[in-house]
């Protein structure tokens, strides 16, 4: 039996380290595809079969923030020196590989032709928990443009008001071209605004008034793209002004730690609860909101104005200890808060229970932004 020479073994070694990178990188563009376990700026999951790379912002060579493989799963993306400086929600910029790799010594003309646009959040001083998901129903031959000629950030929401982004225009932004593929899509525009007085980044669903046939209902809009239709236009100047009424279908529940032994969190049965922003644990002597949507009815475009939320439903964690909150309803459009004291993680409690401190002020978050 002959014998295989140790270079030989060297070059088949190497190899197949080569075609290991060569699969992270499908077409050899010499973006880090590596996924940050630890370390990360965001975490995205690319629900598509294209290889996409993500900037920060617009496409250029000091925004690249790295590559997201096709059907990733939850993929942590790098902190490249000199992209992030500070806590800031931004436009998250996504283009296929090959794009990238066509354009790479001229990377602006890729600026009006994104394959996917989405409102991400990098925090600075604690990890962002959030996963930022990338329609499986982006990438064809098809267009929905949207011109955004509203003071306010508009993200468009697939098949569900409260369901993940299928793309995000900026205020003021205009022809923010998604390619699709054909089909009959059923969208719903949600205004974004930043409350700073919470920290926190609330949604705002435009609906009929009242006096109006469907009065309550979420504004939508069905649209079909094939060869007879191949770009829709979406203009949020018609889903924003004196033909609609803005809720944001939650109530917000604002916690205060002041127990004295470590940071909690916020769980719903066995699921932690994030801010808008990504946070989760609630550092001593801090305090974070929490928005907790409204049930739909049925799969109408109309939902419950109060949550019950049963006793147990809500619990306080700390350290692998935890407290059950008392059974309460939460009304749509209105703001709770609840502390929390305690010596050690054994004591944790709540003498005041949730109390109700007043309505969310839209009007006043709008001419904040």
């Amino acid at each position: 039996m002959k014998k295989i020479s140790g270079f030989l073994v060297f070059l088949m070694a190497f190899g197949l380290v080569v075609g290991f990178m060569g699969c992270n990188d499908p077409a050899g563009s010499g973006v880090d595809f590596t996924d940050y376990t630890s370390n990360f700026s965001i975490r995205v999951q690319n629900n598509t079969k294209i290889p996409l790379v993500a900037f920060r912002t617009s496409p250029s060579s000091s925004t690249l923030i790295g590559g997201i493989p096709p059907e990733s799963g939850v993929h942590g993306l790098p902190r490249p020196d000199g992209v992030f400086t500070g806590t800031s929600d931004f436009t998250l910029f996504i283009v296929t590989e090959e794009q990238y790799v066509n354009n790479k010594n001229n990377l602006s003309a890729l600026s009006n032709a994104p394959f996917a646009t989405l409102l991400a959040v990098y925090n600075a001083n604690t990890v962002n928990n959030s996963v930022y998901h990338i329609s499986q129903y982006l990438g064809g031959d098809f267009n929905v443009r949207i011109d955004n000629n509203t003071p306010f950030n508009v993200e468009l929401r697939i098949d569900d008001p409260n369901g993940p982004p299928l793309g995000y225009a900026r205020a003021g932004a205009v022809n923010v071209n998604l390619p699709m593929g054909t089909g009959d899509y059923t969208i719903f525009p949600v205004f974004r605004a930043i409350d700073s007085s919470k920290g926190e980044i609330i949604s705002i669903h435009p609906r009929i008034p009242e006096g109006q046939t469907g009065a309550g209902n979420i504004r939508r809009r069905n649209i079909i793209l094939d060869n007879q239709n191949p770009t829709a236009l979406f203009e949020a100047t018609q889903y924003y002004g004196s033909g609609v009424v803005f809720k944001t279908g939650s109530a917000y529940l604002t916690i205060i730690n002041n127990n004295t032994s470590s940071a909690i969190e916020l769980r719903r049965g066995a699921l932690n609860v994030l801010t808008s922003t990504g946070r989760r644990f609630i550092p001593e002597s801090g305090n974070m909101t929490f928005q907790l949507d409204m049930p739909r009815v049925g799969q109408s475009d109309q939902f419950h104005d109060t949550l019950p939320v049963p006793a147990g439903g809500l619990s306080i964690w700390a350290g692998g200890h935890w407290v059950n909150l008392p059974a309460f309803t939460f009304e749509s459009e209105k703001v709770y808060r609840i502390e929390i004291i305690g010596d050690t993680e054994f004591d944790l409690r709540f003498p005041d229970g949730i109390v109700e401190t007043g309505s969310i002020d839209i009007e006043a978050i709008f001419s904040s932004n």
